[in-house]
């Protein structure tokens, strides 16, 4: 038998692009998009896997070289970690609850015991998120403690003369700042764009959307096909029965007769061709090239008849059988006009 290798068709070759490419490239933007919309409009900081995207809203931290509009990268910290020189984002928020209390400032050996309850009436980060308090980007220039045991935060914009009136308490700490260089806020920058998410979003979906629509009508063109050869008004060498059978997504019952619509001295070629299964098999794969191995010596010693009985014992689906039957019925038929005909 000749050995013949199968091609992928235009369409399959495009749809393993997108799923490379095009996909990877949707989700990230994606997910960056949300992760920015979510913050602008609602003020929250969605966290994925501990890691969030906070947005520089205004130039106080210019001489750090954050720029306005930049996004970059945060990531949930421990806040006892938490020193002086530390970058932290934080919702600007003071809690009357925290106003009578004495901070003292953590230097080195300082040590505040604590030796107070928390106030019932404190407020904690779920009750403010969402709500019109900014969500500040800074850095730490102070550590405070009091005597419940909360810390404090003084902090300030590199690019501000003094230090912000409010002291953060470690509650409404978002995250500390993971470096983001320059060229990843670049980019960040033009996926939250509206140029960047037209790229990013809208035309990888366009392009996707082009994709599976071309994958359907090619599914469709398949299936007349697939009933052309079945009937036998397509001869398995024309370029569209080809181009099928290469494709590796001819229906087995569809398989099954189109070698009896093959002339007897091309049906070794034809059984190479169309049983080759793509890829590593699966044992339903493995039985059926053993069952075919088998109905190809029916076939040939037989008749088409006990080849088509064959396999109509091991199909499963009962469209698949029915259509069996059907050869089977006609072959019945022709066999009884033959018969007529010679005797007359």
């Amino acid at each position: 038998m000749t050995n013949k290798k199968g091609k992928n068709t235009i369409y399959t070759l495009a749809g393993k692009i997108g799923d490379i490419f095009l996909i990877p490239i949707l989700l990230l933007a994606l997910v960056v998009t949300l992760v920015i919309f979510t913050q602008n409009q609602s003020n929250r900081v969605p966290s994925f896997f501990g890691l969030s995207v906070v947005k520089i809203l205004s130039g106080s931290m210019e001489n750090s070289g954050f720029r306005i509009g930049d996004s970059v990268f945060i990531t949930k910290t421990d806040t006892t970690s938490l020193k002086v020189g530390n970058i932290i984002a934080f919702y600007q928020y003071k809690d009357d609850a925290d106003e009578g209390l004495d901070k003292i400032e953590l230097k080195d050996g300082v040590v505040v015991e604590v030796t107070m309850p928390e106030p019932e009436n404190r407020k904690h980060i779920s009750d403010i998120t969402g709500g019109s308090y900014r969500i500040v980007f800074h850095q730490i220039v102070g550590v405070y403690q009091d005597h419940t045991g909360a810390r404090y935060f003084k902090t300030r914009g590199t690019s501000n003369a003094s230090s912000d009136g409010v002291l953060v308490r470690d509650d409404f700490v978002v995250g500390k700042y993971l470096e983001t260089p320059i060229w990843l806020r670049d980019v960040l920058r033009w996926i939250s764009s509206s140029i960047g998410m037209i790229c990013l979003v809208c035309l990888p979906l366009g392009i996707m959307i082009i994709l599976q629509s071309l994958a359907l009508i090619e599914q469709v063109n398949f299936m007349y096909i697939e009933k052309r050869l079945i009937n036998g008004t397509m001869s398995w060498q024309e370029h569209e029965a080809q181009r099928l059978i290469k494709a590796g997504e001819m229906e087995i019952v569809c398989r099954i007769v189109m070698l009896i619509k093959v002339p007897n001295d091309e049906r070794e070629d034809a059984f190479e061709d169309i049983w080759r299964f793509k890829g590593e098999l699966t044992q339903r794969q493995k039985d059926l090239l053993e069952i075919a191995g088998v109905s190809y010596k029916v076939l040939s010693e037989k008749g088409e008849k006990e080849y088509l009985q064959l396999w109509r014992q091991n199909m499963y689906f009962k469209s698949d059988i029915q259509t069996l039957d059907e050869q089977i019925k006609i072959l019945s038929l022709n066999s009884y006009l033959n018969n007529k005909i010679n005797k007359n």
